[in-house]
């Protein structure tokens, strides 16, 4: 059966330039997920054109999928500026060439001339507007061309939280009637899986090495904190970035004792990570969703958070809320749960386990789904 207003020959672009990166982070973490929900929403009718590169582990298999026209995209071979320039100017040509009136681009960006195309985009954050300070200045030129327009001129912008939402009104002026909030969904199931025990006890922050991520003043509460415990150890997954200023007070701190920086972490490892922490440490400046906050919640453990943007929205009442300018009350938040009684840290776990089970990337699929069919 196609949907009123379709035609046989008509489908939905899949804007899968998040594969170029075979080590997601960020927003590729979550556009993956989404769009591996959406081909596999279970009744989907809307037939869709994924251009991808199926070198990203999982893509490749989406080109077996009914409904679904995996256009193989060397993203993984070309260079960031490539990939843009392509997105700007070759993905709208494609979509009309292959009846494709709508199209999606799940990480900010997208063309800035829709010619004909009838765009969604997902909106991460706007910290590239309220905090230029964070940002290169190659960053900020080119996200002027490659995110702003189309976000001006999308059809749908979907934000992934309401705090988003009401900032993409209040300071890019988009109409109510073209702005959507879609949450993201949970990568890691919440459960009880068993992973081999740290005898290390362990605070756990997750990020790329990035201004907004407030890793400095984590690490100067950590070092209060250790005075206390000389065992405890901070660990920080994640990497620098490309494109955000540099920080070099942060070069001397990561020098500190008991702090562990891993890198990169494949799925697998991060869910014991997670598992085995003391404390999640999410201090953020700014965040758009937050989603390791709630991947450390599935996973069982007990987050600090800050009191700011969209984390108190995304918590749910299941995070100890803490000033993230304040070292003092970053320490003492992180001290709390320290201090909890089993009693107290089994019923936070329990607590913030069902609520990040609420969020799942079916969920998001189907109001995704449901976006396309209102444009097509």
């Amino acid at each position: 059966m196609i949907p009123r207003g379709m035609t046989n020959s008509d489908a939905v672009a899949l804007n899968g330039r998040f594969s170029g990166t075979l080590q997601p982070t960020g927003t590729q973490t979550a556009a993956f997920p989404l769009f591996d929900a959406i081909v596999r929403l279970p009744g989907r009718e809307t037939p869709l054109v994924v251009f991808a590169d199926p070198k990203f582990p999982g893509v490749a298999a989406w080109g077996d999928l009914p409904g679904v026209t995996l256009v193989a995209t060397p993203f993984s071979e070309w260079s960031r500026g490539k990939a843009q320039l392509w997105e700007q100017f070759t993905l709208p040509r494609l979509c009309r060439k292959m009846h494709c009136p709508v199209a999606h681009h799940p990480i900010t960006t997208s063309p800035c001339l829709t010619r004909g195309v009838r765009n969604v985009v997902t909106l991460h954050d706007l910290n590239f507007l309220k905090h230029p300070e964070w940002f290169s200045r190659a960053f900020r030129t080119v996200y002027s061309f490659t995110a702003l327009p189309g976000l001006i001129r999308a059809a749908r912008v979907v934000a992934i939280s309401d705090y988003v939402r009401t900032e993409a009104g209040e300071r890019l002026g988009i109409e109510q009637e073209r702005l959507r909030r879609v949450y993201h969904g949970v990568r890691f199931p919440s459960g009880e899986e068993a992973f081999a025990h740290s005898d290390v006890p362990y605070l756990l922050c997750v990020g790329s090495l990035q201004p907004h991520k407030n890793l400095a003043r984590l690490i100067l509460a950590f070092r209060f904190l250790r005075e206390r415990n000389p065992r405890l150890e901070l660990w920080i997954a994640g990497r620098p970035q490309a494109g955000f200023s540099d920080m070099p007070d942060l070069e001397e701190l990561l020098d500190t004792p008991g702090l562990q920086v891993l890198g990169y972490l494949a799925d697998e490892e991060l869910r014991a990570a997670y598992a085995n922490a003391l404390v999640f440490c999410y201090p953020s400046l700014a965040e758009g969703f937050g989603l390791p906050m709630l991947e450390a919640m599935a996973c069982g453990a007990p987050v600090l958070a800050s009191n700011v943007s969209c984390l108190p929205e995304i918590a749910g009442g299941h995070a100890e809320l803490v000033d993230p300018l304040s070292i003092h009350a970053i320490a003492e938040g992180i001290q709390a749960i320290l201090d909890f009684t089993p009693e107290q840290r089994a019923e936070r776990v329990r607590g913030a386990r069902a609520w990040a089970a609420g969020f799942t990337w079916r969920a998001a699929a189907s109001a995704y789904l449901a976006i396309y069919r209102e444009l097509m």
